[in-house]
């Protein structure tokens, strides 16, 4: 419970760490794009979701028998009830608000894509209808015993695929389909101020949260397996592992930062705040899907790679993949779980934790090509899931608030707050029609005066 309450936490921290990077008159309502989530998800997850993810059923889809807690006893980790396979066990409630917290902030990393020019009711139903047909059979084909990939032999310890690809993906489509800010610039993150001292602080209680995310996928605070792990404590090897890979590649970031800088010239090379806020949960969502199945030296590596390969990623959309992913969800989370599942595939040991086979590198290549075959099913799956839940809203009572309202902002727009600046905002508003408009209203006519 414990854990639950840490990733619980992740959700206002990833608002705080999304609010600090977009402009001041879109900040308050990118706040409640990722806690309204706290308020959709759980009673969706209460209503069916947990029982559509991990209620009896096939290995595909669940069923209504868990719907408003109905028949909840005990778990058992590898089965529907605590006596099927392995006799530790805990109560379904603790399993399922774990796994509610983990549902919320899926959908909610999304909102980072859709900065400052999406509808808040279609926003809201969207979260609602991607978590029923989006997350949760994801979470049943991975995350449970049963599920189909599961069985296949996909790896993931913590959501790597679940979580953090599918949200990844799910967010680059969303973007895709709302198309371009007004003001869109591909090389300028904003045009206006920010916070980024609320981005710091995000970051902070992202990585401590990340603790309970990672940690708690365990489900215990020693062995789960038995007695002859190398790592008795699964658990504090998970925390361990995220920890290093989160550091190692922020360390990485701050290098390359720096290497960038005296390419081009500059005397004093800069590192930038939000690169290496960003490189930092690039780091904790490449090492999720194998943090309790890898050694600490692999976390590392695993971090490393992930930060560099992200950092160059980046830096090349810039010049040739326009689309305004505003806080590069897709790059860090979508890219981040793709980089960290396949290295699952190649660094997972029997000797670290005997839940799982040994990777490419211990003698085992078709691991590699179960965690390949993972990450293509979840990347088809959430672009259709996406694509079929916003195109239809698109084209009928529409999703995305128009020009004017995109340069007044959404907490203007959706919330009802005054921006003392709008006029001036307004005044600097580029495109020929409405400066038409506005000269034909600011016209003052004349009397021809016949000289004498």
């Amino acid at each position: 419970m414990t854990s639950t309450g840490l990733v619980y936490m992740m959700t206002p921290a990833l608002a705080c760490f999304y609010g600090g990077l977009v402009e001041n008159k879109n900040f308050l309502n990118q706040l409640f794009l990722s806690v309204v989530c706290m308020a959709i998800i759980p009673v969706q997850w209460c209503l069916f979701g947990y029982s559509f993810a991990f209620g009896p059923g096939n290995s595909a889809f669940g069923s209504f028998s868990y719907s408003v807690g109905l028949k909840m006893g005990l778990v058992s980790l590898h089965g529907e009830t605590a006596d099927q396979i392995n006799p530790l066990s805990i109560p379904s409630l603790a399993f399922s608000a774990f796994q509610c917290s983990f549902a919320i902030i899926t959908p909610a990393l999304i909102s980072g894509a859709v900065v400052g020019r999406m509808k808040v009711i279609p926003y809201m139903l969207f979260i609602f209808l991607w978590a029923t047909f989006c997350y949760d059979p994801l979470a049943r084909w991975v995350f449970y015993d049963l599920g189909w990939l599961h069985q296949l032999g996909v790896v993931d310890f913590a959501g790597g695929l679940v979580v953090h690809v599918s949200s990844g993906v799910s967010g680059l489509v969303a973007a895709l389909i709302l198309g371009s800010r007004a003001q869109f610039d591909p090389d300028v993150l904003n045009t206006g101020q920010t916070n980024i001292p609320f981005t710091i602080v995000g970051t902070g209680l992202l990585w401590v949260g990340w603790m309970g995310f990672n940690g708690g996928s365990a489900y215990a605070a020693s062995e789960i397996y038995d007695s002859y792990s190398f790592f008795e404590g699964i658990a504090a090897l998970a925390i361990v592992n995220s920890n290093v890979a989160a550091a190692s590649s922020m360390t990485i970031w701050v290098i390359l930062d720096i290497i960038h800088g005296k390419l081009r010239g500059q005397p004093n090379a800069f590192v930038s705040i939000p690169g290496v806020c960003s490189a930092t949960v690039v780091g904790l969502v490449a090492i999720t899907p194998c943090a309790g199945y890898v050694q600490p030296g692999y976390a590392m590596l695993i971090g490393a790679c992930a930060g560099l390969i992200v950092n160059l990623f980046l830096a090349g959309k810039k010049r040739f993949f326009h689309v305004d992913d505003t806080l590069d969800v897709f790059s860090c989370h979508g890219l981040g779980g793709f980089i960290g599942t396949v290295m699952t595939g190649l660094f997972i040991q029997t000797d670290v934790n005997s839940g799982v086979v040994n990777g490419a590198f211990y003698g085992n290549p078709i691991q590699l090509g179960y965690q390949l075959v993972g990450i293509v099913v979840v990347v088809s799956f959430s672009t259709v899931c996406t694509a079929a839940i916003l195109l239809p809203m698109h084209f009928t009572f529409g999703i995305r608030i128009n020009r004017l309202e995109q340069v007044r902002g959404l907490d203007n727009v959706a919330h009802g707050i005054v921006d003392m600046n709008l006029p001036k905002k307004m005044s600097q508003i580029q495109g020929p029609s409405l400066r038409q408009k506005q000269t034909e209203i600011n016209i003052i006519p004349t009397i021809p005066i016949e000289s004498s």
